[in-house]
């Protein structure tokens, strides 16, 4: 199987068209990310202040719950995503309630910002969703957006999860869904090492958890994560940029 056609934005379009995919709350580890580093609300109108971050991008942002979130934490946000259809629910959402994120179709490994343009980076439940070729090539993408120093959140599938070994495996650990409202979508699971390996040479890791949630009835199922907060590195080699230089 062909796995470039995996890239393309049309089975995402669909899974949203359906109307899929519609989380409207903030992921909880993305939350803890931010009051661990960046900021933690104290009263209902105080927050201790732990670094100073301006820019954040939600990576893969859907209809953009997490972009949302970091506004109403008064940060200046970006969001992009591959589907058109989540965009424009994301744009609409955020008029709706009187914010304003930057939303843009785009894709994950041309991000179209300028070098050093973001303090944070999260992506949840994205470079999981791509082979690990391309996640890679995302991943030094995103730490060409990045400032020194800047704070990346991702979230990956892990080979201990039920669904591990579920669909068609087109590379190492790498499945094409074969059922579901993510039918033909790929899904990658990664390992301790093949975090490291997505990471390496581009952040240091500051905390690394996993998250396991057991499935009824029986309770022999497991949905399993790995939580991963990073810091851009600061000595790297030279590289072209590939996005389009906005945002500057």
């Amino acid at each position: 199987m062909n796995v470039q056609k995996h890239e393309s934005g049309q089975q995402w379009d669909q899974v949203y068209g359906a109307r899929f995919m519609t989380n409207w709350y903030p992921n909880e580890d993305i939350i803890r990310f931010c009051a661990r580093l960046i900021q933690r609300r104290t009263t209902y109108d105080q927050r201790e202040v732990k670094r100073q971050v301006r820019r954040v991008l939600d990576l893969g942002c859907g209809n953009g719950r997490h972009a949302i979130y970091f506004a109403r934490e008064g940060f200046q946000t970006f969001g992009i995503d591959i589907s058109p259809t989540a965009i424009a629910w994301a744009t609409d959402w955020s008029r709706r309630e009187g914010l304003s994120p930057e939303f843009r179709v785009g894709d994950i490994t041309r991000l179209p910002y300028a070098d050093g343009s973001m303090d944070v980076v999260v992506s949840h439940g994205v470079l999981d969703h791509v082979p690990m070729a391309v996640a890679r090539r995302a991943a030094e993408e995103v730490r060409r957006v990045l400032s020194p120093r800047g704070l990346f959140y991702l979230d990956l599938r892990a080979t201990d999860d039920f669904e591990h070994g579920v669909g068609e495996e087109i590379e190492p650990d790498t499945f094409v869904i074969t059922q579901g409202f993510e039918r033909g979508l790929v899904q990658h699971f990664f390992t301790q090492q093949t975090v490291r390996d997505l990471l390496n040479g581009l952040f240091g890791t500051i905390y690394i958890e996993t998250t396991d949630h057991r499935l009824g009835p029986d309770f022999q199922r497991k949905y399993a994560r790995w939580i991963i907060a990073a810091e851009a590195l600061t000595d790297l080699p030279a590289t072209p940029t590939t996005g389009t230089g906005v945002c500057s």
